[in-house]
């Protein structure tokens, strides 16, 4: 019986055409009793083969609760291809959404000897999650985030120059060590595009831009573009810092390759590639990390409804003075805890892929706080961007336990006499805090407060400027 379930599952995770996005209202996810679970999610499953054919996103949900049923009925195998099938309904989706771009085809010859690109990081204020898909692919996305340089400089940096020899040579500088790897064939590449490789991000990007091909010798290729090439990519950060390394790295390493090989990628171009590139490595990331940094400022970043990601990005004018007590109220703080967003991640996905009405809920509120946060910013009421930036962490804690743990809190709590407001940025669990002060003398105690004392084991304090250049393009 196990074995017939499971090659009758197997039978529905099929290639798909084409497709668009949206979700309707689902079934109750089960039935109680193993053989009506079964049953319940056999018939799941073959609501999804039919729906996939017009609707990636709705067929993502469909299999992810065909998990659900079998994993309820301990048939895990079965559950776990359910799963499988389930993201990469989302991965199709996203991978439609970006097909006009059409980027492999566009890399033909490099075109000079070496570009470097860097970047600022940023920091969400507000809308984080709603940029994820596949919801923002069902409902649209908003997110409040801010350009910013740190410590004054940009901490972000990708530089690509041709080499003699017909290879790819890639060397990675991050969390205070230096790594390389060569690779001479596609084999050698697609060995390393696996989670938890340092060169996770070039391999990918090298799939993406065609060089490493499945079926094709990259040798051959890389003649035909005038040889090897050689990538550098420098992180100034620690490690899940929460404030979009991954996707900025990964933002100025793709438009270095393509400014190399003579490729205009436009913003918006830039964007989608990278959330296209997420889904390839299986971070399933959204748009706001690598938007934050690609449009200069602070902005309100707004997507709708669709496969194609369109975003309009809304500058939001600050003066001068406006600026300035900004920068003197917000204290970014290093918590020196490691987060990781990976797991995260595709936990609140899959609880929105099972149509669970807290998350719904609370994805849906978070976005439309991001557009009331933006408002609160523009006309400078910083205790109210405080008291939103509080709802914000509560809606985030909500969303998932796991963003906070007792120190964080117990550091927030100390503090709160001084605070308008404050959360983690990014996806939480770790990693900078934004605590935003109630006056100038307050962010000022608060400063000398987390300098002269051990408030955090490893933590430390790092100044921040708006950034309104957006990346630097330097070539030779």
């Amino acid at each position: 019986m196990r074995g017939n379930r499971g090659a009758s599952l197997r039978g529905h995770v099929a290639p798909s055409a084409p497709v668009r996005s949206g979700s309707v209202d689902p079934p109750p996810i089960c039935a109680p009793g193993i053989v009506s679970l079964a049953v319940r999610g056999r018939g799941l499953a073959s609501d999804a083969t039919r729906v996939r054919a017009t609707n990636l996103t709705e067929a993502a949900s469909r299999y992810f609760r065909v998990g659900v049923c079998f994993g309820q009925a301990g048939l895990e195998p079965d559950a776990e291809r359910a799963r499988a099938a389930a993201f990469e309904c989302v991965r199709q989706a996203v991978a439609e959404g970006v097909a006009q771009y059409n980027i492999d085809s566009a890399f033909e010859r490099w075109l000079c000897d070496s570009v470097c690109v860097s970047a600022p990081a940023r920091i969400d204020l507000g809308g984080g999650w709603s940029d994820t898909p596949p919801f923002c692919l069902d409902r649209g996305g908003r997110v409040l985030n801010v350009a910013v340089g740190l410590n004054g400089a940009y901490p972000i940096s990708a530089t690509v120059r041709r080499i003699r020899e017909g290879v790819v040579r890639c060397i990675s500088f991050a969390g205070g060590a230096e790594t390389t790897a060569e690779y001479r064939t596609v084999g050698d590449v697609l060995a390393t595009a696996s989670a938890g490789s340092p060169f996770l991000l070039p391999a990918t990007a090298l799939q993406l831009i065609g060089v490493a091909r499945r079926g094709k010798s990259m040798v051959e290729k890389l003649s035909a573009m005038g040889g090897g090439i050689e990538t550098r990519t420098l992180v100034r950060l620690p490690i899940g810092s929460g404030l979009g390394v991954s996707s900025i790295l990964a933002a100025v390493l793709l438009c270095a390759l393509a400014a190399l090989a003579g490729v205009s990628l436009p913003q918006s171009a830039l964007v989608s590639l990278v959330l296209l590139m997420e889904q390839m490595m299986g971070t399933g990331g959204g748009w706001q990390d690598q938007a934050g940094a690609i449009y200069p400022g602070a902005k309100l970043l707004t997507s709708g409804p669709g496969l194609q990601q369109r975003l309009r990005a809304d500058i939001i004018p600050l003066t001068d003075a406006r600026r300035n007590d900004f920068t003197d109220r917000l204290v970014l703080y290093y918590t020196g805890i490691h987060r990781k967003s990976r797991t995260l991640g595709a936990r609140i996905v899959g609880k929105y892929l099972a149509r669970d009405r807290v998350t719904l809920r609370v994805l849906d509120s978070i976005r439309t706080l991001a557009a009331e946060m933006a408002h609160a910013m523009k006309e400078g009421e910083w205790d109210c961007l405080g008291r939103q930036m509080d709802r914000h962490w509560q809606l985030n804690r909500i969303l998932d336990p796991g963003t906070s743990d007792a120190p964080i809190e117990a550091l927030l709590s100390d503090l709160a006499p001084y605070l308008a407001g404050a959360k983690l940025a990014g996806a939480g669990g770790g990693g900078f805090l934004l605590l935003l002060a109630r006056g100038a003398e307050e962010a000022s105690f608060l400063r000398n407060r987390l300098v002269s004392t051990s408030c955090l084991r490893n933590g430390a304090l790092y100044g921040f400027y708006v950034s309104e250049e957006g990346l630097r393009v330097t070539k030779e």
